[in-house]
């Protein structure tokens, strides 16, 4: 009994210390606990927000978490691609009731601290433990000194300079690496007795606990699985016991399917998305070249140590986001002091626990996550040596490729020095105890080398980013009841690859914001999504001029004259009940447009900020949605083509319209074109089944009636389910004709192109299939005019290659005469095109000049040879710009075209 007291005590004291020092390695975090959280006001906004969502959508509406129309509303966001920190929002719940959300946030934030200090620290002292058993006596080394050991490994896990750089950024989901080492402790546990189920349970568990605190995570996770697994193969073949791994090979099997059904909730609603959108993981490289790890960043302090953090701006290798990872040098002495020990303790043969089988499986796991973080080639001060490495491989796996931050590896590999640190303390415990030094002397000396050790890592003070909430907000929740949406000016769209809108923290806090006054707003930020998500709001009118003025465009008269006449429709749609506006970031012109254009009235003004209350209209009588009319384009939700004079498409078995419904009895008449006769639709509003028909080939009509009560008046989402899907060369109701070429392409083809601020593609569709580079400057496609085969796809970055311009005239020069060329400007494409570059374009058929309009948007469908002028042609800065020969599929499937769809309210005689 007195061993447990003793053994509980200690292990108090041991959280008790980790405890401590997570406040002091926080400063100046713990003076300003209630109102200020740590990092730059990007990422730490949003990720508080994390915390209230869960509580307000599981304990306020009741509803799936992950499912959230609070943020991009009324299209919705999917939380599974977020980092939505469910486990911390769980966790955080009874924290906010008792000390509000700022102070929760950071206890969360404080707790993976202290539960990866005190998780490594269990992980080592199981690993000195079992090297102990095996080599009894053999080096004097004490309990006392093996938890001391133990204790110095957490040290290096929980307070690492990475990970501070984290907590740093507000990266906090990247800073929840608590649940890690105890995962690997039932791992080891679960190898050491392969025939228990209590350890591949325990193991299933956490990393679930890691997956609903950062999903990253576990592929690591999965990957250090494997080395371990390979390891453990070796070890039982060199041992003679290969009959071990079929137990252990069960259990990882039970693992992992425990771990599938308690991710299945995530991976449930991950799954109809990716099969609806495609894979959304990443973009491109996904910025691996950015966020890897410098090699000479290993040999300096990162940015944030107070006393040699200036070191590093002597250097020319990126450090500011978290990709400098500096493992200290006394890290590095303790993990070579235990290599070296484990070299000098070798036997032959080599017995299951021995000191060095088990600091060479650390060595080896170190090497690999090392590895790992230098991304996808060897990177030298900033130089890229063009040295392929293994990233680049791994990267390319299933929800691997997810990962876009090569150095996020350095948590494997600081788990892994950490271990070897241990056992370097281990080894230096045990030389000097050999020496007879007295018991206080080694546990001294020990604890000053642990001192410098966090020394360097040191990242004091810590930014902070204070969390107070402008009063204007709790005046909005106050004086705007009902369930409206707030629309937050600056507007913007963000997630891990780009900001559609104003690039500034502004619109991080905007989010955070909506803790206190609990409307839905327009924007939002998130980690991964499907392009639509963006376009819809760059091409809905006002809302695309609203993003015109915020990003410092002049808009012409005509088109604010323009959107007086729209503004009450689109903030009736969109059901914004209030505006707030923060004029430091949205310049001068937007309050006198929201004044001249919308039916705005003053509501509070203060702090910078100034707020309006809007008189909305009633719901509507009546909707007419039309392809290509400008009120109609807000009706189109997910899985639609390109509207046409002719139609537009569905494209899926599923597709969305969002109509603006009075609640009372309303007819919702379609006019419907199936390719063939079998196709069968079914309506659903709101949920319920409204009403089928099956539909014969060619064009019919369809009405059905919405009887009065059974929708509520508002915004109600129509989804249309259909029984079949086509290939998208069935679609054939327009005309193909390539402008005044005097071509007919014998595909449907899709152009459609965006500058950076307004969506950043520059895509083409053969018959549904996207087929260009999408990459930065112009993108070009060569298709042949017989058979529609795609010849040639290319891009050439205008914007920073100052050779693309050339090589752009001389793949055109190249190009056979009469073949149809698809070109189409993503990102920025006018900075370094030349004139000789434009020329080349008007010899298919083009008219417009790109240079000097940035971050233009420029469409062109033309001919090699035809005269200039006489191609489809569009561009502009505001929206994005499509045009279109045949039919506007962008998907290689579809289910049936749709005229004018009518939503009316029949006269009550």
């Amino acid at each position: 009994m007195q061993t447990a007291r003793t053994r509980w005590r200690l292990h108090l004291l041991v959280l008790l210390a980790y405890i401590l020092l997570g406040l002091l390695l926080t400063w100046p975090l713990a003076p300003h606990f209630g109102t200020h959280v740590p990092g730059n006001g990007v990422d730490d906004p949003p990720l508080t927000w994390n915390l209230w969502w869960v509580q307000h959508a599981f304990l306020e509406l009741g509803t799936n978490p992950f499912d959230c129309d609070y943020l991009f509303y009324p299209l919705g966001i999917n939380l599974a691609f977020y980092t939505l920190t469910l486990l911390n929002g769980l966790l955080s719940m009874p924290l906010q009731a008792v000390v509000g959300l700022v102070a929760a946030s950071n206890l969360v934030l404080l707790s993976s601290f202290v539960l990866s200090g005190y998780g490594a620290f269990l992980l080592a002292s199981y690993l000195l433990q079992l090297v102990s058993q095996d080599e009894p006596g053999s080096s004097g080394f004490s309990k006392r000194l093996a938890t001391l050991a133990a204790f110095v490994g957490g040290l290096l896990y929980a307070f690492a300079s990475s990970k501070m750089a984290y907590a740093a950024l507000g990266q906090w989901n990247i800073a929840s690496s608590q649940w890690i080492p105890y995962y690997v402790l039932c791992l080891l546990k679960m190898g050491a007795q392969p025939r228990s189920w209590r350890y591949p349970l325990l193991a299933a568990l956490f990393l679930l606990f890691q997956a609903y605190a950062e999903l990253t995570y576990t592929t690591f996770l999965a990957l250090f699985t494997g080395v371990w697994l390979a390891w453990a193969a070796f070890t039982s073949w060199q041992d003679g016991e290969l009959r071990r791994l079929g137990p252990l090979a069960i259990r990882l099997v039970v693992l992992g399917l425990v771990f599938l059904v308690g991710l299945a909730p995530m991976l449930a609603m991950m799954l109809p998305d990716m099969l609806a959108e495609g894979d959304i993981f990443v973009e491109g490289s996904g910025f691996a070249d950015v966020f890897s790890a410098d090699l000479l960043g290993y040999l300096v302090p990162t940015m944030y140590h107070p006393l040699l953090g200036s070191l590093v701006a002597h250097f020319d290798f990126d450090h500011d986001v978290g990709q400098h990872i500096y493992p200290g040098y006394f890290a590095l002495a303790l993990a070579a002091a235990g290599v070296a020990y484990a070299l000098r303790c070798r036997k032959q043969p080599p017995r299951p626990n021995s000191t060095f089988r088990w600091t060479a499986f650390w060595l080896i796991s170190t090497l690999v996550f090392w590895l790992l973080t230098l991304g996808p080639s060897l990177r030298i001060n900033g130089q890229d040596t063009g040295l392929p490495l293994p990233f680049a491989l791994i990267a390319q796996l299933p929800f691997f490729e997810g990962n876009r931050y090569p150095s996020r590896y350095s948590v494997m590999l600081l788990l892994s020095l950490a271990m070897l640190a241990a056992l370097g303390v281990r080894a230096v415990g045990a030389k000097l105890s050999a020496q007879r030094r007295p018991g206080p002397v080694v546990t001294a000396a020990l604890l000053l080398g642990a001192g410098l050790m966090l020394f360097e890592h040191l990242s004091i003070p810590l930014p902070l980013s204070n969390m107070d909430v402008p009063d204007i907000y709790q005046t909005i929740a106050r004086e705007v009841p009902g369930d409206v949406t707030l629309l937050d000016l600056p507007v913007a769209w963000r997630n891990g690859f780009r900001v559609t809108g104003t690039q500034h923290p502004i619109i991080m806090f905007s989010q955070y914001y909506q803790s206190v006054h609990q409307k839905r707003i327009l924007a939002g930020n998130t980690s991964r999504n499907p392009p639509y998500k963006f376009q819809y709001f760059t091409e809905a009118p006002v809302i695309n001029t609203l993003i015109a003025l915020e990003t410092g465009h002049e808009v012409d008269p005509a088109v604010i004259e323009h959107d007086r006449a729209l503004a009450p429709d689109v903030l009736r749609f969109f059901n914004i009940g209030a505006i707030v506006v923060h004029p430091e970031h949205t310049g001068p012109s937007m309050i006198p447009y929201i004044e001249t254009t919308m039916p705005v009235e003053h509501l509070d003004e203060g702090e910078g900020i100034v707020a309006y209350r809007t008189a909305l209209p009633p719901w509507p009588e009546a909707w007419t949605v039309e392809p290509g009319a400008e009120l109609g384009r807000l009706s189109y939700a997910e899985g639609w083509g390109v509207g046409t004079g002719e139609g537009i498409w569905a494209q899926r078995r599923s597709t969305r319209l969002l109509l603006p419904m009075n609640g009372r009895q309303q007819q919702l008449t379609f006019d419907i074109y199936a390719p063939q006769p079998d196709q069968f639709l079914r309506v659903h509003i709101q949920g319920q089944v409204a009403g089928e028909v099956a539909l014969d080939g060619g064009w019919q009509t369809f009405r059905l009636v919405v009887p009065a009560g059974t929708v509520p008046a508002g915004l109600a989402e129509v989804w249309l389910r259909f029984e079949s899907l086509y290939p998208a060369h069935l679609a054939s109701l327009s005309p193909r004709q390539i402008g005044l070429t005097g071509v007919e392409s014998p595909v449907n083809l899709v152009v459609q192109s965006a500058g950076q601020e307004v969506g950043d593609f520059g895509q083409v569709y053969v018959d549904g299939e996207a087929v260009a580079a999408n990459q930065r400057g112009y993108n070009v496609v060569v298709i042949h005019p017989q058979t529609g085969t795609v010849e040639q796809s290319t891009a050439f970055d205008t914007h920073l290659d100052p050779e693309a311009s050339q090589a752009l005239v001389d793949f055109l020069a190249g190009v056979p005469q009469g073949r149809i060329v698809a070109v189409a400007a993503a990102d920025e494409a006018s900075r370094l095109l030349d004139a000789s570059a434009v020329q080349a374009l008007s010899e298919i058929g083009a008219a417009q000049d790109l240079r000097g309009k940035t971050r233009w948007g420029h469409a062109i469908l033309g001919v090699k040879g035809a005269s200039p002028g006489t191609a489809l042609e569009a561009l502009d800065w505001m929206r994005p710009v499509t045009v279109v020969a045949g039919d506007g599929v962008t998907e290689p499937d579809l289910a049936a075209a749709f005229g004018t769809i009518t939503l009316s309210t029949p006269a009550i005689p």
